[in-house]
């Protein structure tokens, strides 16, 4: 008899409670909606909406690009105002949570969603995360686990015609995904939406996964999901997260997508855009996402990066505002 894996239709009519989070940064919190809004259907009670402590907000001295921010911050949920801690890496969040007077996606979306929301910290490293999301999983008694992102972030293996510009933060979050204490799925809708992959690359890249058995179906946006997907874009706005939602109504084409300099690069939106695939993470690293297992044992921001960097030989995203604060200084900005 064969053995199949099973689909996150299947897993989400088994559950009772499920966490979604999006494993990006900056607005990927929007793209757990939808997800949750189907696992609903399917009868889970009990859902927790999230996202992780990397947004992309103007930082102190960041150049002179008011309506353009280079790199993402990496802040501490312990500082967060009007927060409450979960566990040292898990906080809960309303409307009204800040960090140095800025409001995290995650708060915002907060407002027009019926879910608890929370923010995973990234301060200690894959560790840090990890623990603080199985020590809440089992206090919980969560049965399943998303993780959502957008685009190719995930998908980036070394091999691409141009280096990978924002793939640190979702790397750091597929590592600790995949080694929680329940039942893990990736999901990704926005096919090529964030610019940091070609179609034809992406193709391959999630070939490899399914090739490899890692495939567990896909979901379709319904007008309902376009509607609370687009309303969280009201709430937070995001130059990259709307185009799922704008890729199901129609919205196709190519596209200059404001991301990685002040020109934008440019992205071929597809009606692909408006579905999740559904993936096997741990098949995904195997396959594709190589770089995910130098991260797991990372305690601190500092240590992924230096390993994103000497081992992997990619240049992280987070560390864009001191060379551009650097070259500033010089005088050349």
């Amino acid at each position: 008899m064969t053995n199949f894996k099973p689909s996150l239709t299947e897993l989400a009519v088994a559950a009772k409670k499920a966490m979604v989070m999006g494993v990006g940064g900056g607005g990927d919190v929007i793209l757990g909606i939808p997800i949750a809004n189907y696992m609903q259907v399917l009868g889970v009670e009990k859902i927790y909406l999230g996202g992780v402590s990397s947004q992309w907000w103007n930082p102190e001295g960041g150049g002179r690009h008011e309506n353009f921010v280079l790199a993402p911050l990496v802040y501490d949920i312990a500082q967060l105002e009007e927060a409450e801690l979960w566990e040292p890496m898990l906080a809960h969040v309303n409307p009204a949570a800040t960090f140095d007077g800025n409001r995290p996606a995650e708060a915002a979306v907060s407002e027009v969603v019926p879910w608890d929301v929370f923010v995973g910290g990234l301060s200690n490293g894959v560790v840090g995360l990890r623990d603080s999301l199985n020590a809440f999983i089992v206090d919980k008694g969560i049965d399943l686990f998303v993780g959502a992102d957008i685009g190719a972030h995930s998908f980036h293996d070394g091999n691409e015609t141009s280096p990978p510009f924002a793939s640190l933060i979702s790397l750091m979050s597929l590592s600790a995904m995949i080694q929680l204490d329940c039942p893990t799925i990736y999901g990704f809708a926005g096919y090529t939406a964030d610019a940091e992959m070609e179609i034809e690359e992406l193709d391959e890249r999630v070939s490899r996964v399914m090739q490899a058995g890692g495939f567990l179906g896909a979901y379709g946006l319904t007008q309902k999901d376009v509607h609370d997907y687009l309303k969280a874009c009201e709430a937070f706005p995001d130059p990259i997260e709307p185009f799922v939602a704008r890729a199901a109504q129609g919205d196709l084409g190519l596209k200059q997508v404001p991301v990685i300099s002040p020109w934008g690069r440019r992205a071929y939106i597809t009606p692909l855009a408006a579905i999740y695939l559904f993936l096997d993470p741990k098949i995904m690293v195997e396959a594709v996402s190589t770089g995910v297992k130098a991260l797991m044992d990372t305690k601190s921001m500092e240590e992924a990066e230096t390993i994103y960097h000497e081992a992997l030989g990619q240049f992280p995203e987070t560390w864009v505002p001191r060379v551009i604060n650097y070259v500033g200084k010089k005088g050349y900005l």
